[in-house]
């Protein structure tokens, strides 16, 4: 006969205990939230980036994705940028990201390019991750505004970072069942996506209103236009003086001290780059009691250093 004190109980199936704990929904009533969190999405997303952005975006519902957060934004695959943000009284880890060939384009028609980039994976530059962030930051606000009374507080929003650093972002959350609401976004001729990620336990007790009136007095204002934010944006210049020379085995005994002369005699020639490309050629100089360079030529043919720096 079986002793019941010596029997081994099982441990409850993740699924079931979410289930019963309200961690989890069934197809149908997930399928019903992300659908009014989308839709509040396509009605007010364009109207905020045209006002503020001058930019025309058409808004989609793409379909949502369930499952453990984790695996879900895994699922998306390479080429996403992504922000961690909270909402005060609502939810305190919600994730939204953009693919980054749309933030690329948008800088792009910003300044006046009308030729759309290809569906770019790379890892965003630190202009085109500012914009990424202000897209971002109107998508949580017009969120924000579908949440009724729990929309009270702003969201609080991580810094922009590509999608193969979100383990190492996430380290102290844990994992729980999300959905990921899809969003189709047209700017011209590209089509990128945006995705919200929300635990399924927050959707579960979310009621979306869509708000009716002037969206102006509702989300944050913009700190300045967004073609003047890109113009300001700071970017890291490197100069370069070619040296005399030298022989491998010459290199390979250089020690403190040691000095090496340029390669040009008289005016010494520098090139400039900015974000990685070349962009000016320069005499080197002094400007008071510092060292200075002078701009003697533009290398780029059409003479737009804007595109050049911004052209990967």
């Amino acid at each position: 006969m079986n002793n019941p004190s010596s029997e081994v109980t099982k441990p409850i199936d993740p699924i079931v205990l979410a289930r019963l704990t309200g961690s989890l929904g069934d197809v149908k009533t997930i399928a019903h939230c992300c659908s009014d969190v989308a839709a509040l999405q396509c009605q007010l997303l364009g109207d905020v980036v045209q006002e503020e952005m001058q930019l025309d975006i058409g808004v989609e519902y793409a379909g949502h994705v369930s499952g453990l957060r984790s695996q879900v934004i895994a699922g998306l695959g390479a080429g996403y940028t992504l922000v961690s943000a909270s909402q005060r009284n609502w939810c305190s880890h919600f994730v939204i990201a953009t693919r980054n060939s749309l933030p690329i384009a948008m800088i792009a028609q910003l300044l006046g390019d009308t030729d759309q980039p290809s569906d770019d994976t790379r890892t965003l530059t630190s202009i085109e991750g500012d914009i990424a962030s202000l897209l971002v930051s109107r998508i949580a606000g017009v969120l924000r505004l579908g949440l009724g009374p729990k929309g009270e507080f702003e969201p609080v929003l991580s810094p922009c970072y590509p999608i193969t650093d979100y383990a190492r972002q996430s380290l102290e959350i844990p994992d729980c069942f999300a959905a990921a609401v899809r969003l189709q976004v047209k700017l011209g001729s590209l089509t990128g996506e945006v995705v919200i990620v929300i635990p399924q336990s927050v959707l579960l007790k979310t009621t979306i209103t869509r708000p009716s009136g002037q969206l102006a007095n509702s989300l944050p204002a913009p700190v300045e236009a967004v073609a003047d934010h890109v113009l300001r944006s700071q970017i890291d210049l490197c100069a370069r003086i070619k040296l005399t020379p030298l022989k491998l085995g010459s290199i390979a005994r250089l020690k403190p001290g040691d000095t090496i002369p340029f390669e040009d005699i008289g005016d010494i020639g520098v090139d400039m780059d900015a974000n990685g490309k070349l962009i000016y050629r320069c005499e080197f100089g002094r400007s008071g009691d510092s060292y200075s360079v002078k701009i003697k030529s533009n290398v780029s043919p059409d003479g737009n250093i804007l595109k050049k720096i911004l052209d990967n």
